[in-house]
């Protein structure tokens, strides 16, 4: 058993959202960039269903296990931010379900076959990498969230959250890691797919201006944090010297000055 196949009998069942107390949602105010924030993340927790749908192209019963694990608790995430939003009178939009983000999920799909069709099973080895990515940055997301809330409840919800995407995150670590260890091919396109395509997580789903801001409150001001995160993402084979987050947030600054 791998040490990703392992991870499973830890990421146990989805949240429930019956075990927390709404009622006290409303105990403490939340700010307008928590208000911003949370609906970003419920949104883009929600949207899992159409990368599910465009991720969902392997016979690998190990990822695809996972993956359907990932919707699960990932839908439950966006659930409860959106009723955590909900019970401080903020109605969010599932900007997922729009016919025009539906085709993008579809036409995700096809694009995913035709790379797997093109480079075979090393596509599996991006996929891992590019997933690790997005969980730990959504990881380092939330986790800055809550260390900033004064709100009780939002805490705990967080506190909730952050345990399985942190799971999420060790599940796609492993299995690029697996996936690239002496395997240079798949190092080289990895490499090359997150240095020349990957854009943090929600862009598309919500326009570049949003990504900017979020970017902007989340980990501009933390550079410490940033360069954590960049040193996680290169110890991964084939990947040392990338800065992915210092270059997204450079291009922020330069957009901003534009």
């Amino acid at each position: 058993m791998s040490r990703a196949e392992r991870l499973f009998d830890r990421m146990g069942e989805p949240l429930d959202p019956d075990d927390y107390d709404w009622s006290a949602a409303a105990d403490s105010p939340v700010t307008a960039d928590e208000v911003f924030q949370l609906t970003y993340a419920a949104q883009v927790e929600w949207a899992t269903e159409g990368t599910f749908e465009s991720l969902d192209i392997t016979r690998d019963p190990t990822v695809s296990r996972f993956l359907r694990i990932w919707l699960e608790q990932e839908r439950v995430h966006g659930e409860l931010l959106d009723r955590f939003l909900n019970q401080t009178g903020v109605d969010v939009t599932l900007l997922h379900r729009e016919p025009r983000h539906r085709r993008g999920a579809r036409r995700g799909k096809r694009l995913n076959q035709l790379a797997h069709r093109v480079v075979g099973d090393d596509f599996f080895a991006v996929h891992m990498a590019w997933g690790a990515v997005n969980e730990l940055t959504t990881l380092r997301f939330y986790q800055v969230i809550r260390q900033r809330t004064s709100n009780p409840l939002l805490s705990t919800i967080l506190g909730d959250i952050i345990a399985q995407e942190a799971l999420h995150y060790a599940f796609y670590r492993e299995s690029a890691i697996e996936r690239l260890d002496g395997n240079e091919r798949a190092q080289r396109i990895t490499r090359y797919a997150l240095t020349h395509l990957w854009r943090p997580v929600g862009l598309g789903l919500r326009c570049r201006s949003d990504v900017d801001r979020l970017l902007g409150l989340l980990l501009a001001p933390k550079p410490d944090l940033v360069r954590q995160i960049d040193a996680s993402i290169a110890s991964m084979p084939g990947l040392a010297s990338t800065r992915l987050i210092e270059s997204e947030l450079a291009a922020v600054t330069i957009r901003a000055a534009a």
